[in-house]
C-alpha cells in the first residue's frame, strides 16, 4: 500500500463528510436564504439563527465530551443524526414559520453539528498519521466540493421550483442513508478511564507556545471563516435575488475550489508552504481592495474568487496543522478530547463576537454597513494568515 493510500475507514469519514455537507448547505446558505426572504430584519434574524447554532455547538462539544472519551465515541457520531431529523421535521411542519422559531432552531442545528464533529475529529486524529494528514485534508475537501458542485444548483432548482419543506423531506431520507452508513463505523475502544481534565490540560496548553498560537489563530479563524460561511450567502442573495442564482455561483466557486484543494494536495510540499501563506495573504488584500473600491455583483464575484481559492487554501493548511498538533508531544493520550473541545471553545470565541457584531449592523445599520465589516473580516483573515505562517516554521522546527 502506498503511503498516500487511504483505507476503508478513513474513505468512509470522508463519505460522511460529504454527505454532512448536502445537509449543511441547505440548512446553512438556503435556509439563510429562506430567512431573508421572510424575515422582517433579515440581518439580525440570520445572526440570531447562527448565533444561537455556534453556541449549541460549543455547549455540546463539553456536554458530550466525557461520553466520547469514556465510552464509545462511535455512538454519539450515529446519535447526530436524531436532531438533525428533529430539525428538518420541525422545517416540515412550521413552513414559512420558520423565521418565528430561529433561536430553538438554530440550537437543535448545533447540538447536532457537535454531536458530528467531536467525534469525528476525534476518530480522523485517531486514524489518520501526520504524514497522511494533508493528503486525508485534501481528499475530504476535493469529496466536499464535489458535492457542492451538484448539490447547490440541485437545491437551488427544486427550491425556487417547488418549496423549502419539500426539500427538507428529501434531506430527511438522505439522513436515514446517512444513519444505516454509520452501522459500518468500527465501534471504538476505550483506552483510558481517566476523566475530563480541562484544567490540567489548560496547565499542559500554557507550557508549550505552538498550542497557544494555535487557540490564538482559531479565536481569529472562528471570526474570519465563521462570518464569511454566512456574509457570503447573504451578499448572494441580495445582490442576485433567488435560489437559482445562489446554487449557480456556490456551484461554480466550488468547482475552483475543487482546484484549490486538488492542487495543494498534489503538488505543495511542506517546503512551499510559507510562499502559499504569503501568495494567499495578497490575494486576500487584492480582492478585498476592489470590493470595497467598486462594490458591483462583478466584483462581488472577485471575492467569491478570492474566498474559494485563496481562502480554502489557507484553511486547508491550518486545519492539516491543527490534526498534526494532536499527534505531537505536546498532547498527551489522556489529553485528545480536551484538545478538540478547548479548540472549539476558541473557533466559538471567535464566531461570538463576529455575529454580535453582525446583530449590531442589522439593527443600526444595512448592507452598505455590512461592505465595511467584510473589510473587517478580511484584515482578520491576513492575522489569520500571519499567524499560520508562524505556526508553520514552529511546527517545522519540532
Amino acid at each position: 500500500m502506498s503511503d498516500n493510500k487511504l483505507i476503508r475507514a478513513q474513505r468512509l469519514l470522508i463519505v460522511f463528510t460529504g454527505l454532512r455537507n448536502i445537509t449543511d448547505l441547505f440548512l446553512g446558505a438556503f435556509l439563510i436564504s429562506f430567512i431573508m426572504q421572510r424575515a422582517t430584519n433579515q440581518i439580525v434574524s440570520v445572526s440570531m439563527y447562527q448565533l444561537f447554532h455556534f453556541t449549541a455547538v460549543c455547549f455540546g462539544f463539553f456536554a458530550f465530551a466525557h461520553w466520547c472519551k469514556r465510552y464509545n465515541k462511535v455512538s454519539v457520531f450515529a446519535l447526530n443524526i436524531v436532531p438533525k431529523i428533529i430539525l428538518l421535521a420541525s422545517i416540515v411542519y412550521l413552513g414559512d414559520r420558520v423565521v418565528d422559531y430561529v433561536i430553538p432552531l438554530g440550537f437543535i442545528y448545533g447540538l447536532g453539528s457537535a454531536m458530528y464533529h467531536l467525534p469525528r475529529n476525534l476518530m480522523v486524529g485517531e486514524q489518520v498519521s501526520s504524514d497522511l494528514m494533508p493528503h486525508f485534508i485534501s481528499s475530504q475537501n476535493i469529496v466536499s466540493y464535489i458535492v457542492k458542485i451538484v448539490a447547490p444548483i440541485t437545491l437551488g432548482l427544486f427550491i425556487t421550483a417547488g418549496s423549502y419543506t419539500g426539500m427538507a423531506c428529501v434531506l430527511l431520507v438522505i439522513s436515514c442513508i446517512e444513519l444505516l452508513l454509520s452501522f459500518m463505523l468500527t465501534p471504538s475502544r476505550h483506552r483510558t478511564r481517566a476523566p475530563l481534565d480541562f484544567s490540567g490540560f489548560f496547565r499542559c496548553m500554557m507550557r508549550f507556545s505552538v498550542i497557544k498560537s494555535m487557540f490564538g489563530i482559531e479565536i481569529l479563524r472562528g471570526f474570519a471563516i465563521g462570518l464569511l460561511d454566512t456574509v457570503i450567502p447573504m451578499f448572494t442573495v441580495y445582490m442576485f435575488k433567488t435560489d437559482l442564482n445562489l446554487g449557480m455561483f456556490t456551484t461554480l466557486f466550488a468547482i475552483m475550489s475543487i482546484v484549490a484543494s486538488y492542487v495543494m494536495g498534489r503538488f505543495s510540499k511542506e517546503s512551499q508552504t510559507r510562499h502559499i501563506i504569503r501568495g494567499c495573504m495578497w490575494v486576500i488584500i487584492l480582492g478585498m481592495a476592489i470590493f470595497v473600491g467598486w462594490t458591483t455583483p462583478g466584483t462581488f464575484l472577485i471575492y467569491n474568487f478570492v474566498y474559494a481559492t485563496a481562502i480554502v487554501m489557507l484553511n486547508q493548511i491550518c486545519e492539516s496543522k491543527m490534526f498534526q498538533l494532536s499527534h505531537s508531544k505536546c498532547i498527551t493520550a489522556n489529553h485528545k478530547i480536551e484538545y478538540f473541545v478547548f479548540r472549539d471553545f476558541a473557533l466559538f470565541l471567535g464566531r461570538w463576537v463576529g455575529f454580535v457584531g453582525l446583530m449590531y449592523i442589522g439593527t443600526f445599520g444595512d448592507y452598505s454597513w455590512l461592505r465595511w465589516y467584510l473589510v473587517l473580516i478580511s484584515l482578520a483573515l491576513v492575522a489569520y494568515g500571519i499567524g499560520v505562517q508562524r505556526l508553520n516554521l514552529r511546527t517545522r522546527r519540532k
